[in-house]
């Protein structure tokens, strides 16, 4: 397998510290859940570029999490409007916050897939 042409998310993934050196110098900082990762993220993130100035998404927890932080991190790395994620971001205070849309997104989700299961039965 030509391996060439596969994003490689691990160098986007980044620690506290230098998530809070990137903020620091300017980037967009955002936070979410990303649980589960859909569609409609990805665009958020890409109309959230702005500028020329790098991305830094920052992994929120829920409460009951449907994904481990890490995979949620791998999933946003491997967007292209992602410059860098952190999944352990510590007290570094975001521009923007995503978690109560997704959160309302994902209770959308679980009665959409409640409808269709009662339908089906």
């Amino acid at each position: 397998m030509d391996t060439r042409t596969k994003i490689d998310t691990r160098i986007k993934i980044i620690d506290a510290a230098h998530a809070a050196r990137v903020a620091r110098e300017g980037a967009t900082v955002v936070s979410g859940y990303f649980d589960p990762m859909v569609a409609s993220h990805a665009e958020e993130l890409a109309q959230l570029k702005k500028d020329g100035k790098p991305l830094l998404v920052l992994i929120a927890n829920p409460r009951e999490p449907i994904l481990p932080a890490l995979a949620r991190a791998q999933l946003v790395a491997g967007l292209a409007a992602v410059d860098y994620v952190c999944d352990s971001p510590g007290e570094l205070a975001p521009d923007v916050t995503l978690e109560a849309r997704h959160a309302a997104g994902l209770a959308n989700l679980i009665r959409h897939v409640h409808s269709r299961q009662r339908a089906a039965s």
